[in-house]
């Protein structure tokens, strides 16, 4: 007699609007991971859904290649987490699921379970050899040697222990609703996180603190890793695929950690996550252009600590006008300080209402003869009067005439010269002096976010020295004319976001934008988003709240 076949959807890390089905040859819960093959390709896939009825003639399913019991599971946290980023960034769920386990990862955790298969055999033949008679020197000797595989497989636990653990704790310790994300922007925000953090640990939890760049996380890391010690694990590009494995197995175990990392980390298999930390949510780094899902990481995170129920803080000295509007829509909640419907926090804006930078005019100095090449009179003196290290920001400027130049006005000193992305990237520590030759260069287009972008620019730079100049032919957009109240009334009256959602259609390859849309912030976004993706040309994609 022929075993009942069930059918299960199963999700493949492909980009396909349906998910497939399959048989199996016993019911398996969503989130294992199964072993399949689709135009004779084979797939790890991972169990998204249980079918009663698959909708399909049963001679034309598929029975599955095998259940991959030795592959972790993917938590049901993580599958819903994956359907939003699906859902609002207008990408299928096969992209999303090959994000959040690429080529890598998937090696990297097969390579884990080849190495415990290894160990499970070698540890039945210590168990054999222990069941025959010997003296009891050999039988310390075997049990030694069998209790040291034991302890080298449980760094390899299998997700199914670690599964069910999880799956006993008492239902009051699963997840309450997270409150209201809390918004900080003085200048000494970062010592905030430092009670959060350990209270989230104290509390047996985990927590997740989201960076831009690598820079900025090596910026935390600093300050973090005396407080927490081995409790802080690093995540990100930089580190090793068995590094990125082991920061996933202390998650799955439950163990109390704080994850530091950039915005890959969202995808990290939290088992108790009861705070989330976006260090500059207003930096536009945390915007993922290329491949699909091209999400917002800022967004993401908040989106995870709700599935979670989390608690969220965003930092920023100058918050996005997103976050500002959230605050007075009431959202989410400003900490101590000034009120944002003041005009003194937000793009523009330091932390006490004036402008964090010095601001050269170019247009002015070049009036009065005050402008040598690249440079202002004013800059020049700056720099000379400077004792410690100096580093100047360029855009336009090409390297070898600016090297010649910086030679010729500073002889006697070592000036370093780098771009904006390669200062975030890399960091510079002990700069005393930090200066802008050209800022509007680095507002890469001139539209609506403008103005928002280069206060935000400045708000980032003023946190690698103690002084920073900027040099523009712009300083309205640099200084602190216009506040957030004058912004977001100028992005009201033109139904610019964050009143509205917008979403470019780009030309696949070079990303072309070929078509603007600007939704309506209401109900009715869903509906319209949907439309946009059924409507789409071939050879296009849709990129939702891009930001350049």
């Amino acid at each position: 007699m022929t075993a009942a076949r069930t059918y299960i959807q199963v999700l493949l890390p492909v980009k396909l609007r349906w998910i497939p089905t399959y048989a199996a040859p016993t019911p398996l819960e969503p989130g294992r991971r199964v072993c399949v093959e689709l135009g004779r390709r084979r797939y790890d896939g991972v169990v998204w859904c249980s079918l009663k009825e698959p909708g399909l003639p049963p001679e034309r399913i598929q029975d599955i290649v095998a259940v991959q019991d030795e592959l972790p599971a993917v938590t049901p946290e993580e599958l819903r987490f994956w359907t939003f980023l699906a859902d609002y960034y207008l990408c299928t769920l096969g992209e999303v699921y090959k994000a959040a386990y690429p080529l890598l990862k998937l090696r990297s955790e097969q390579t884990a379970a080849d190495i415990l298969a290894r160990l499970r055999e070698r540890l039945e033949k210590k168990e054999q050899q222990l069941a025959g008679r010997h003296n009891e020197r050999v039988t310390a000797r075997l049990t030694a040697e069998r209790d040291a595989l034991l302890a080298e497989m449980a760094g390899y636990e299998s997700e199914s222990v670690i599964r069910r653990r999880f799956l006993s704790l008492p239902k009051d310790d699963r997840r309450i609703p997270s409150p209201k994300p809390l918004v900080l922007t003085a200048p000494d925000r970062r010592d905030t996180y430092l009670p959060a953090l350990r209270e989230t640990l104290d509390a047996g939890r985990q927590a997740l603190v989201l960076t831009p760049e690598i820079a900025f996380c090596n910026q935390l890391e600093a300050l973090l890793a005396p407080a927490f010690g081995d409790r802080l694990v690093v995540f990100h590009s930089g580190k090793t695929p068995v590094q990125r494995r082991a920061a996933a197995e202390r998650l799955r175990r439950g163990a109390p950690v704080i994850i530091l990392g950039t915005r890959s980390a969202l995808f990290l298999p939290f088992r108790t996550l009861d705070l989330v930390v976006v260090d500059e949510e207003q930096d536009p780094a945390y915007k993922q252009t290329e491949p699909a899902p091209r999400y917002h990481g800022r967004d993401a995170g908040i989106a995870l600590a709700g599935i979670h129920g989390a608690r969220v803080l965003l930092g920023a000295a100058v918050p996005s006008l997103e976050t500002l509007l959230n605050v007075r829509l009431g959202k989410y909640t400003l900490a101590d300080g000034p009120s944002t419907s003041s005009g003194t926090v937000g793009p523009g804006s330091g932390s006490v209402g004036q402008s964090p930078a010095e601001i050269i005019d170019l247009s002015a100095e070049r009036r009065k003869n005050g402008v040598v090449g690249n440079f202002s009179r004013k800059l020049i003196d700056a720099v000379r009067q400077t004792d410690g290290p100096v580093l100047l920001l360029r855009g336009w400027e090409k390297p070898e005439a600016l090297q010649e130049e910086i030679t010729a006005l500073f002889p006697e000193r070592e000036i370093l010269v780098r771009t904006l992305n390669a200062l975030k990237r890399e960091g510079i520590p002990g700069v005393a002096l930090l200066a802008v030759l050209q800022a509007d260069a680095l507002v890469s287009r001139d539209d609506f976010r403008a103005d928002e972008r280069a206060a935000q620019i400045v708000g980032t730079l003023c946190q690698f020295a103690p002084r920073v100049l900027v040099q523009t032919a712009v300083p309205a957009r640099f200084d602190a004319s216009r506040g957030p109240d004058e912004l977001l009334e100028e992005r009201r009256a033109f139904g610019f976001p964050p009143f509205t959602r917008l979403v470019e259609i780009r030309r696949q390859g070079d990303g072309a934008v070929l078509d603007r849309r600007f939704l309506p912030r209401d109900r009715s976004l869903a509906a319209r988003k949907a439309a946009l993706l059924d409507a789409l040309a071939p050879g296009t994609y849709p990129d939702v709240d891009p930001v350049d």
